[in-house]
Protein backbone atom coordinates (compact mmCIF):
# COMPACT_ATOMS: atom_id res chain seq x y z
CA UNK A 1 0.00 0.00 0.00
CA UNK A 2 0.92 3.48 -0.47
CA UNK A 3 1.53 4.90 2.41
CA UNK A 4 1.31 8.69 0.58
CA UNK A 5 -2.06 7.89 -0.66
CA UNK A 6 -4.78 8.90 2.01
CA UNK A 7 -2.48 12.31 1.80
CA UNK A 8 -2.80 12.74 -1.73
CA UNK A 9 -6.36 12.06 -1.16
CA UNK A 10 -6.73 14.50 1.27
CA UNK A 11 -5.33 17.06 -1.19
CA UNK A 12 -7.74 16.51 -4.03
CA UNK A 13 -10.53 16.64 -1.69
CA UNK A 14 -9.20 19.79 -0.15
CA UNK A 15 -8.25 21.24 -3.73
CA UNK A 16 -11.77 20.19 -4.88
CA UNK A 17 -12.87 22.15 -1.92
CA UNK A 18 -11.10 25.04 -2.81
CA UNK A 19 -12.15 25.39 -6.39
CA UNK A 20 -16.12 24.85 -5.22
CA UNK A 21 -15.61 27.96 -3.00
CA UNK A 22 -13.78 30.52 -4.62
CA UNK A 23 -14.91 29.85 -8.12
CA UNK A 24 -13.34 31.38 -10.91
CA UNK A 25 -15.19 34.41 -12.02
CA UNK A 26 -17.07 34.04 -15.48
CA UNK A 27 -15.52 35.24 -18.81
CA UNK A 28 -16.16 38.85 -19.06
CA UNK A 29 -16.74 39.88 -15.05
CA UNK A 30 -16.75 43.13 -15.23
CA UNK A 31 -14.10 44.97 -12.41
CA UNK A 32 -15.42 46.84 -10.15
CA UNK A 33 -14.32 49.51 -8.01
CA UNK A 34 -15.29 51.87 -5.07
CA UNK A 35 -14.06 55.48 -4.43
CA UNK A 36 -14.98 56.11 -0.91
CA UNK A 37 -13.91 59.84 -0.13
CA UNK A 38 -14.53 60.83 3.77
CA UNK A 39 -16.31 63.75 5.58
CA UNK A 40 -16.99 65.34 1.94
CA UNK A 41 -20.00 67.93 1.32
CA UNK A 42 -22.43 68.02 -1.18
CA UNK A 43 -21.66 70.57 -2.24
CA UNK A 44 -17.36 70.35 -2.15
CA UNK A 45 -17.83 68.75 -5.84
CA UNK A 46 -18.34 71.23 -8.70
CA UNK A 47 -20.73 69.10 -10.50
CA UNK A 48 -22.91 68.98 -7.37
CA UNK A 49 -22.60 72.84 -7.44
CA UNK A 50 -19.36 73.25 -5.81
CA UNK A 51 -17.81 76.38 -6.57
CA UNK A 52 -14.56 76.73 -4.35
CA UNK A 53 -12.40 73.99 -5.68
CA UNK A 54 -12.62 72.64 -9.30
CA UNK A 55 -12.97 68.76 -9.29
CA UNK A 56 -12.91 67.75 -12.86
CA UNK A 57 -12.14 64.30 -12.64
CA UNK A 58 -15.03 63.57 -10.16
CA UNK A 59 -16.91 65.63 -12.45
CA UNK A 60 -15.77 63.95 -15.75
CA UNK A 61 -16.77 60.97 -14.06
CA UNK A 62 -20.07 62.23 -13.55
CA UNK A 63 -20.44 63.03 -17.39
CA UNK A 64 -19.46 59.83 -18.37
CA UNK A 65 -22.05 57.74 -16.14
CA UNK A 66 -24.86 58.56 -13.68
CA UNK A 67 -25.29 61.67 -11.31
CA UNK A 68 -27.78 61.02 -8.68
CA UNK A 69 -28.60 63.51 -7.09
CA UNK A 70 -30.74 62.52 -4.26
CA UNK A 71 -27.81 59.90 -2.97
CA UNK A 72 -27.66 58.78 0.77
CA UNK A 73 -26.11 57.02 3.22
CA UNK A 74 -27.52 55.40 6.02
CA UNK A 75 -25.55 57.06 8.93
CA UNK A 76 -24.11 60.40 9.08
CA UNK A 77 -20.95 59.21 10.93
CA UNK A 78 -18.18 57.06 9.46
CA UNK A 79 -18.10 53.48 11.37
CA UNK A 80 -21.97 52.82 10.67
CA UNK A 81 -21.65 54.53 7.06
CA UNK A 82 -19.33 52.42 6.07
CA UNK A 83 -20.55 48.84 7.56
CA UNK A 84 -23.93 49.34 5.45
CA UNK A 85 -21.80 50.07 1.69
CA UNK A 86 -19.79 47.04 2.59
CA UNK A 87 -22.88 44.96 3.94
CA UNK A 88 -25.63 45.90 1.81
CA UNK A 89 -27.97 46.82 4.67
CA UNK A 90 -29.39 48.90 7.37
CA UNK A 91 -26.22 49.19 10.18
CA UNK A 92 -29.02 49.72 12.60
CA UNK A 93 -30.12 45.76 12.13
CA UNK A 94 -26.36 44.96 13.34
CA UNK A 95 -27.55 47.61 16.43
CA UNK A 96 -25.36 50.16 15.21
CA UNK A 97 -26.33 53.73 15.37
CA UNK A 98 -23.65 55.53 16.22
CA UNK A 99 -19.55 55.75 16.57
CA UNK A 100 -19.52 54.35 19.65
CA UNK A 101 -21.50 51.63 18.86
CA UNK A 102 -18.76 49.86 16.56
CA UNK A 103 -17.03 48.32 19.57
CA UNK A 104 -19.62 46.16 20.46
CA UNK A 105 -22.28 45.48 17.34
CA UNK A 106 -23.14 42.67 15.94
CA UNK A 107 -21.89 41.55 13.03
CA UNK A 108 -23.09 37.87 12.50
CA UNK A 109 -20.80 35.09 10.48
CA UNK A 110 -23.78 35.00 8.52
CA UNK A 111 -23.48 38.31 7.05
CA UNK A 112 -21.62 38.15 3.89
CA UNK A 113 -19.65 41.60 2.71
CA UNK A 114 -19.16 42.62 -0.62
CA UNK A 115 -15.59 41.60 -0.62
CA UNK A 116 -15.97 38.08 0.41
CA UNK A 117 -19.20 37.63 -1.94
CA UNK A 118 -16.92 38.83 -4.84
CA UNK A 119 -14.13 36.59 -3.81
CA UNK A 120 -15.85 33.76 -3.45
CA UNK A 121 -16.79 33.95 -7.09
CA UNK A 122 -13.18 33.88 -8.36
CA UNK A 123 -12.22 38.06 -7.70
CA UNK A 124 -9.16 39.09 -6.25
CA UNK A 125 -9.96 41.67 -3.97
CA UNK A 126 -8.04 44.39 -2.57
CA UNK A 127 -8.25 47.49 0.23
CA UNK A 128 -6.28 50.46 -0.17
CA UNK A 129 -6.77 52.66 3.03
CA UNK A 130 -9.74 53.37 5.17
CA UNK A 131 -11.69 50.18 6.76
CA UNK A 132 -12.95 51.05 9.97
CA UNK A 133 -15.14 47.64 10.27
CA UNK A 134 -14.88 45.13 13.38
CA UNK A 135 -14.54 42.17 10.60
CA UNK A 136 -10.92 42.28 9.98
CA UNK A 137 -10.03 43.72 6.83
CA UNK A 138 -7.53 40.82 6.11
CA UNK A 139 -9.73 38.44 6.59
CA UNK A 140 -12.20 39.64 3.76
CA UNK A 141 -9.49 41.03 1.16
CA UNK A 142 -6.88 39.53 -0.40
CA UNK A 143 -4.73 42.83 -0.39
CA UNK A 144 -4.44 44.98 2.41
CA UNK A 145 -2.60 48.78 1.32
CA UNK A 146 -1.93 51.26 4.05
CA UNK A 147 -4.85 50.09 6.49
CA UNK A 148 -6.38 53.16 8.38
CA UNK A 149 -8.45 52.47 10.99
CA UNK A 150 -10.31 56.00 12.17
CA UNK A 151 -7.78 58.58 10.76
CA UNK A 152 -4.60 59.23 9.93
CA UNK A 153 -1.90 61.80 9.45
CA UNK A 154 -1.01 63.20 5.68
CA UNK A 155 2.53 63.60 5.87
CA UNK A 156 4.89 60.89 7.78
CA UNK A 157 7.07 61.48 10.24
CA UNK A 158 10.82 61.45 10.06
CA UNK A 159 10.65 57.40 10.56
CA UNK A 160 8.36 57.42 7.26
CA UNK A 161 5.41 55.94 9.12
CA UNK A 162 1.98 58.00 9.52
CA UNK A 163 0.47 58.57 12.89
CA UNK A 164 -3.20 57.12 13.22
CA UNK A 165 -2.23 54.16 10.32
CA UNK A 166 -2.11 50.43 11.49
CA UNK A 167 0.60 50.69 8.96
CA UNK A 168 2.92 52.43 11.43
CA UNK A 169 5.53 51.35 13.79
CA UNK A 170 3.16 52.42 16.40
CA UNK A 171 -0.55 51.31 15.42
CA UNK A 172 -3.12 53.85 16.55
CA UNK A 173 -6.74 54.89 15.55
CA UNK A 174 -6.00 58.59 15.91
CA UNK A 175 -3.68 60.94 14.10
CA UNK A 176 -1.34 63.73 15.40
CA UNK A 177 -4.41 65.89 15.76
CA UNK A 178 -1.96 68.66 14.02
CA UNK A 179 -3.24 71.01 11.25
CA UNK A 180 -0.52 72.18 8.34
CA UNK A 181 1.17 72.99 5.35
CA UNK A 182 3.89 70.01 4.46
CA UNK A 183 5.87 68.08 3.79
CA UNK A 184 8.26 69.36 6.59
CA UNK A 185 10.79 67.58 4.35
CA UNK A 186 11.53 67.34 0.65
CA UNK A 187 10.53 63.83 -1.04
CA UNK A 188 7.69 62.98 1.89
CA UNK A 189 5.00 61.43 0.11
CA UNK A 190 1.20 63.05 0.83
CA UNK A 191 -1.00 60.01 2.39
CA UNK A 192 -3.64 61.11 -0.99
CA UNK A 193 -1.04 60.77 -3.00
CA UNK A 194 0.48 57.44 -1.76
CA UNK A 195 -2.90 55.97 -1.66
CA UNK A 196 -4.01 56.73 -5.15
CA UNK A 197 -0.31 55.03 -5.90
CA UNK A 198 -1.37 52.57 -4.42
CA UNK A 199 -4.73 52.19 -6.03
CA UNK A 200 -3.04 52.44 -9.39
CA UNK A 201 -0.17 49.31 -8.58
CA UNK A 202 -3.62 47.18 -7.90
CA UNK A 203 -4.69 47.85 -11.00
CA UNK A 204 -1.45 47.18 -12.62
CA UNK A 205 -1.19 43.60 -11.16
CA UNK A 206 -3.98 42.44 -12.04
CA UNK A 207 -5.28 43.88 -15.23
CA UNK A 208 -5.49 40.27 -16.42
CA UNK A 209 -8.19 39.44 -14.39
CA UNK A 210 -11.32 40.17 -12.67
CA UNK A 211 -10.79 42.26 -9.71
CA UNK A 212 -12.16 44.07 -6.81
CA UNK A 213 -10.80 47.50 -5.88
CA UNK A 214 -12.24 49.78 -2.83
CA UNK A 215 -10.24 52.39 -2.17
CA UNK A 216 -11.06 53.84 1.11
CA UNK A 217 -9.52 57.76 1.40
CA UNK A 218 -9.11 59.05 4.60
CA UNK A 219 -9.08 62.48 2.59
CA UNK A 220 -10.99 65.05 3.66
CA UNK A 221 -11.37 63.66 6.90
CA UNK A 222 -9.20 65.69 9.82
CA UNK A 223 -6.87 66.40 10.60
CA UNK A 224 -6.96 68.90 8.03
CA UNK A 225 -2.75 69.15 6.37
CA UNK A 226 -2.85 70.60 2.89
CA UNK A 227 0.10 69.92 0.24
CA UNK A 228 2.36 73.69 0.39
CA UNK A 229 2.66 73.39 -3.19
CA UNK A 230 -1.29 74.16 -3.22
CA UNK A 231 -1.06 77.33 -0.52
CA UNK A 232 -0.53 80.17 -2.99
CA UNK A 233 -3.43 78.58 -5.50
CA UNK A 234 -6.18 78.78 -2.68
CA UNK A 235 -4.76 82.34 -1.02
CA UNK A 236 -7.72 83.60 -2.02
CA UNK A 237 -9.56 81.99 0.87
CA UNK A 238 -10.19 83.84 3.85
CA UNK A 239 -9.55 81.31 6.70
CA UNK A 240 -6.44 78.94 6.55
CA UNK A 241 -8.62 75.75 7.56
CA UNK A 242 -10.31 76.50 4.63
CA UNK A 243 -7.18 76.90 2.28
CA UNK A 244 -6.38 73.72 3.73
CA UNK A 245 -9.38 72.04 2.86
CA UNK A 246 -9.03 72.86 -0.04
CA UNK A 247 -6.17 71.38 -1.09
CA UNK A 248 -6.90 68.21 0.68
CA UNK A 249 -10.16 68.04 -2.41
CA UNK A 250 -7.94 69.09 -4.94
CA UNK A 251 -5.71 66.07 -3.87
CA UNK A 252 -8.57 63.49 -3.89
CA UNK A 253 -9.74 64.87 -7.04
CA UNK A 254 -6.53 64.34 -8.60
CA UNK A 255 -6.01 60.96 -7.18
CA UNK A 256 -9.28 59.64 -8.64
CA UNK A 257 -8.06 60.55 -11.98
CA UNK A 258 -4.77 59.20 -11.93
CA UNK A 259 -6.88 56.01 -10.78
CA UNK A 260 -9.16 55.89 -14.15
CA UNK A 261 -6.26 56.96 -16.07
CA UNK A 262 -5.13 53.65 -15.28
CA UNK A 263 -7.97 51.69 -15.78
CA UNK A 264 -8.02 53.17 -19.29
CA UNK A 265 -4.17 53.06 -20.54
CA UNK A 266 -5.04 49.42 -18.74
CA UNK A 267 -8.04 49.13 -21.50
CA UNK A 268 -9.98 48.26 -18.82
CA UNK A 269 -12.37 51.07 -18.56
CA UNK A 270 -14.94 49.68 -20.97
CA UNK A 271 -15.57 46.99 -18.33
CA UNK A 272 -15.38 48.15 -15.47
CA UNK A 273 -17.88 49.33 -13.14
CA UNK A 274 -16.95 52.76 -10.65
CA UNK A 275 -18.70 53.93 -7.78
CA UNK A 276 -18.04 57.33 -6.87
CA UNK A 277 -19.32 58.43 -2.99
CA UNK A 278 -18.23 59.78 0.34
CA UNK A 279 -19.80 58.37 4.00
CA UNK A 280 -21.15 61.91 5.37
CA UNK A 281 -21.64 65.38 5.07
CA UNK A 282 -18.83 67.95 5.85
CA UNK A 283 -17.06 68.01 9.12
CA UNK A 284 -17.64 70.75 11.89
CA UNK A 285 -14.91 72.27 13.43
CA UNK A 286 -14.30 74.95 15.99
CA UNK A 287 -12.66 74.97 19.66
CA UNK A 288 -14.30 71.57 20.66
CA UNK A 289 -11.58 69.72 17.95
CA UNK A 290 -8.30 68.91 19.20
CA UNK A 291 -5.84 70.60 17.35
CA UNK A 292 -8.00 73.66 16.49
CA UNK A 293 -5.35 76.46 16.29
CA UNK A 294 -5.90 79.14 18.13
CA UNK A 295 -6.55 82.16 15.59
CA UNK A 296 -9.03 80.10 13.66
CA UNK A 297 -13.14 81.32 14.38
CA UNK A 298 -13.80 80.61 17.96
CA UNK A 299 -17.54 78.78 17.50
CA UNK A 300 -18.48 75.94 15.15
CA UNK A 301 -17.27 75.96 11.45
CA UNK A 302 -18.58 73.82 8.84
CA UNK A 303 -14.86 72.44 7.35
CA UNK A 304 -16.46 71.95 3.62
CA UNK A 305 -19.90 72.96 2.25
CA UNK A 306 -23.08 71.22 2.05
CA UNK A 307 -24.27 73.61 -1.49
CA UNK A 308 -27.78 74.31 -0.73
CA UNK A 309 -28.25 71.38 1.80
CA UNK A 310 -28.90 72.16 5.62
CA UNK A 311 -26.49 70.74 8.43
CA UNK A 312 -23.53 68.38 8.34
CA UNK A 313 -21.78 65.58 9.57
CA UNK A 314 -23.69 63.95 12.55
CA UNK A 315 -26.71 65.46 11.65
CA UNK A 316 -29.85 64.03 10.08
CA UNK A 317 -30.55 67.00 7.77
CA UNK A 318 -30.22 66.41 4.42
CA UNK A 319 -26.29 67.85 4.74
CA UNK A 320 -25.53 64.82 6.71
CA UNK A 321 -26.95 62.38 4.68
CA UNK A 322 -27.18 63.62 0.88
CA UNK A 323 -23.75 63.08 -0.66
CA UNK A 324 -22.43 62.62 -4.07
CA UNK A 325 -23.07 59.76 -5.74
CA UNK A 326 -21.62 58.92 -9.46
CA UNK A 327 -21.67 55.45 -11.09
CA UNK A 328 -20.22 54.85 -14.25
CA UNK A 329 -20.19 51.24 -16.66
CA UNK A 330 -19.70 52.49 -20.12
CA UNK A 331 -22.34 50.60 -22.13
CA UNK A 332 -24.00 49.08 -19.66
CA UNK A 333 -25.73 52.25 -17.39
CA UNK A 334 -26.54 55.64 -19.50
CA UNK A 335 -24.14 58.81 -19.68
CA UNK A 336 -24.43 62.29 -18.49
CA UNK A 337 -28.07 61.18 -16.86
CA UNK A 338 -29.01 63.14 -13.69
CA UNK A 339 -31.31 60.40 -11.71
CA UNK A 340 -33.26 62.05 -9.35
CA UNK A 341 -34.95 59.08 -7.49
CA UNK A 342 -33.18 58.62 -3.77
CA UNK A 343 -31.19 55.82 -3.79
CA UNK A 344 -28.64 55.01 -1.11
CA UNK A 345 -25.06 53.38 -0.17
CA UNK A 346 -26.91 50.18 0.38
CA UNK A 347 -27.60 50.03 -3.11
CA UNK A 348 -23.91 49.55 -4.21
CA UNK A 349 -23.19 45.64 -2.75
CA UNK A 350 -26.69 44.44 -4.45
CA UNK A 351 -25.54 46.49 -8.05
CA UNK A 352 -21.71 45.00 -7.71
CA UNK A 353 -23.31 41.31 -6.99
CA UNK A 354 -25.77 41.76 -9.93
CA UNK A 355 -23.10 43.06 -12.35
CA UNK A 356 -20.86 40.39 -11.58
CA UNK A 357 -23.36 37.80 -11.68
CA UNK A 358 -23.18 36.75 -7.88
CA UNK A 359 -25.93 35.34 -5.96
CA UNK A 360 -26.15 36.84 -2.53
CA UNK A 361 -27.01 34.01 0.25
CA UNK A 362 -30.32 34.08 1.78
CA UNK A 363 -28.77 34.37 5.53
CA UNK A 364 -27.47 37.76 4.07
CA UNK A 365 -29.37 40.51 4.62
CA UNK A 366 -29.92 43.09 1.77
CA UNK A 367 -31.78 46.30 2.13
CA UNK A 368 -30.21 47.98 -1.27
CA UNK A 369 -31.64 47.21 -4.73
CA UNK A 370 -29.52 46.72 -8.15
CA UNK A 371 -29.66 50.22 -8.79
CA UNK A 372 -28.79 49.21 -12.99
CA UNK A 373 -32.64 48.61 -14.09
CA UNK A 374 -33.90 51.96 -12.55
CA UNK A 375 -31.27 54.19 -14.74
CA UNK A 376 -31.68 52.45 -17.89
CA UNK A 377 -35.37 53.09 -17.59
CA UNK A 378 -36.31 49.32 -17.52
CA UNK A 379 -38.26 50.37 -14.41
CA UNK A 380 -39.69 53.22 -14.14
CA UNK A 381 -40.74 53.50 -10.42
CA UNK A 382 -38.83 54.93 -7.88
CA UNK A 383 -36.19 52.15 -6.26
CA UNK A 384 -37.00 52.80 -2.98
CA UNK A 385 -40.32 53.33 -0.96
CA UNK A 386 -39.34 54.42 2.12
CA UNK A 387 -35.78 55.30 3.68
CA UNK A 388 -34.82 54.81 7.61
CA UNK A 389 -32.45 56.86 9.20
CA UNK A 390 -31.20 56.62 13.07
CA UNK A 391 -28.51 58.04 14.80
CA UNK A 392 -27.97 57.37 18.87
CA UNK A 393 -31.73 59.02 19.19
CA UNK A 394 -32.52 60.89 16.48
CA UNK A 395 -34.45 59.80 13.28
CA UNK A 396 -35.84 60.42 10.40
CA UNK A 397 -37.66 59.23 6.94
CA UNK A 398 -38.29 59.86 3.63
CA UNK A 399 -40.82 58.85 1.67
CA UNK A 400 -41.04 60.47 -2.41
CA UNK A 401 -40.54 63.97 -1.84
CA UNK A 402 -41.60 64.02 2.03
CA UNK A 403 -39.36 63.78 4.94
CA UNK A 404 -39.75 63.43 8.57
CA UNK A 405 -37.24 64.34 11.06
CA UNK A 406 -37.08 63.55 15.06
CA UNK A 407 -34.32 65.55 16.62
CA UNK A 408 -33.25 65.77 20.34
CA UNK A 409 -34.20 67.25 23.13
CA UNK A 410 -37.62 67.69 21.57
CA UNK A 411 -37.96 64.84 19.58
CA UNK A 412 -41.20 66.72 18.11
CA UNK A 413 -41.93 65.95 14.56
CA UNK A 414 -40.72 68.08 11.99
CA UNK A 415 -42.04 67.40 8.16
CA UNK A 416 -40.52 69.27 5.30
CA UNK A 417 -40.96 68.72 1.30
CA UNK A 418 -37.95 68.19 -0.21
CA UNK A 419 -38.68 68.79 -3.24
CA UNK A 420 -39.90 72.44 -2.91
CA UNK A 421 -37.57 72.98 0.36
CA UNK A 422 -34.27 71.39 -0.54
CA UNK A 423 -32.59 73.66 2.57
CA UNK A 424 -35.48 72.58 4.79
CA UNK A 425 -36.27 76.23 6.20
CA UNK A 426 -39.83 75.60 6.89
CA UNK A 427 -41.89 72.62 9.03
CA UNK A 428 -44.57 71.51 7.65
CA UNK A 429 -46.00 69.00 10.53
CA UNK A 430 -48.61 71.80 11.54
CA UNK A 431 -49.93 71.95 8.12
CA UNK A 432 -50.09 68.16 7.56
CA UNK A 433 -51.00 66.41 10.95
CA UNK A 434 -52.18 63.27 9.42
CA UNK A 435 -49.10 62.84 6.85
CA UNK A 436 -46.76 63.39 9.76
CA UNK A 437 -48.68 60.60 12.01
CA UNK A 438 -48.49 58.10 9.19
CA UNK A 439 -44.50 58.89 8.71
CA UNK A 440 -44.05 58.47 12.50
CA UNK A 441 -46.00 55.39 12.45
CA UNK A 442 -43.54 53.92 9.73
CA UNK A 443 -40.83 55.01 11.21
CA UNK A 444 -41.43 53.11 14.37
CA UNK A 445 -42.84 50.50 12.86
CA UNK A 446 -39.36 50.32 11.03
CA UNK A 447 -37.29 50.77 14.22
CA UNK A 448 -39.70 47.93 15.79
CA UNK A 449 -37.70 45.75 13.39
CA UNK A 450 -34.27 46.30 14.93
CA UNK A 451 -32.45 45.14 17.84
CA UNK A 452 -31.41 47.23 20.84
CA UNK A 453 -28.03 49.96 19.48
CA UNK A 454 -24.71 47.69 21.31
CA UNK A 455 -23.42 49.10 23.93
CA UNK A 456 -19.26 49.51 23.69
CA UNK A 457 -17.24 49.01 26.39
CA UNK A 458 -15.61 52.58 27.81
CA UNK A 459 -11.97 51.18 26.34
CA UNK A 460 -14.12 50.71 22.98
CA UNK A 461 -15.82 54.21 23.22
CA UNK A 462 -12.68 55.55 24.02
CA UNK A 463 -11.09 53.90 20.70
CA UNK A 464 -14.05 55.58 18.50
Amino acid sequence: MNRHRPFLRLGLLLCTFVAATWAAAPAGAPNIVILLADDMGYGDVSSYGGTVVPTPRIDGLARQGVRFTDGYVTCPACAPSRLSLMAGAYPQRFGMTWNDDRGAHRLPDSQRLLPELLRGAGYVTGLVGKWNIVRPAEQVFDEVHHFIEWESDYFPQEDGHYVGSLATKSPGFASSKTQYWGPKREGDEYLTDKLGRHAVEFIDRHAGRPFFLYVGFNAVHSPWQGRRSDEKRFAHLPLEVHRLYASMVAALDENVGRILDALRSRRLEENTLVFFLADNGPAKGGPHIEGWKPEWPRGITVVGSAGPLRGAKTDLYEGGIREPFIVRWPGRVPAGVNYRHPVTAMDVLPTACAAAGVRTPATTIVDGVDLVPFVRGDRAEAPHGDLFWKIKSAAALRRGDWKLLLLAPEFRPQLFHLGRDIGEARDLAGEEPALTRELLDAWQAWNRTMPPPARPTPAAAKKS
